[in-house]
C-alpha cells in the first residue's frame, strides 16, 4: 500500500500538468500572447507542465520503488537529480524568455514612429 502523500503527490503532479498545459494552450491561440498577461500566464502554464511531469516521473518511480523494490536506490537518486536539474534549467529558460518579452515591449515604445 503506498502512503497517502505519495497518492496526493501523484495527484498533485497531474494537476499540474493539466492545469499547466491549458494555461499554455489558452495563452498560445489566436495571437493572445502578445498581451502581456497572457503571455506570463503561458509561461506560468509552461512551468507548470514542466513541473507536473517531473512530480509524476519522481513520484512514480517511488512508488515503483515502494511497492516493487525497483528501481534501486542509486538509479533513483540519480534520476531524481536529473530531474531536479531539468526543472532549474527550465525554471531559468522561462525567465530568460519572460525578461526578453519584457525588454522587447520596452524597445518597441521606445522606437521612433515613421
Amino acid at each position: 500500500m503506498l502512503p497517502i502523500n505519495l497518492i496526493l503527490s501523484l495527484i498533485f503532479g497531474l494537476g499540474q500538468l493539466v492545469i499547466g498545459v491549458a494555461l499554455v494552450v489558452y495563452s498560445a491561440l489566436g495571437g493572445r500572447w502578445r498581451r502581456w498577461r497572457l503571455f506570463l500566464a503561458g509561461l506560468v502554464g509552461a512551468w507548470l507542465a514542466v513541473s507536473g511531469v517531473t512530480e509524476l516521473f519522481v513520484s512514480g518511480m517511488e512508488s515503483s520503488q515502494r511497492l516493487t523494490g525497483a528501481p534501486e536506490m542509486a538509479f533513483f537518486v540519480l534520476w531524481r537529480g536529473r530531474a531536479d536539474i531539468l526543472l532549474f534549467s527550465v525554471t531559468g529558460l522561462l525567465a530568460v524568455l519572460g525578461l526578453a518579452y519584457a525588454l522587447s515591449g520596452v524597445w518597441r515604445r521606445k522606437l521612433p514612429s515613421p
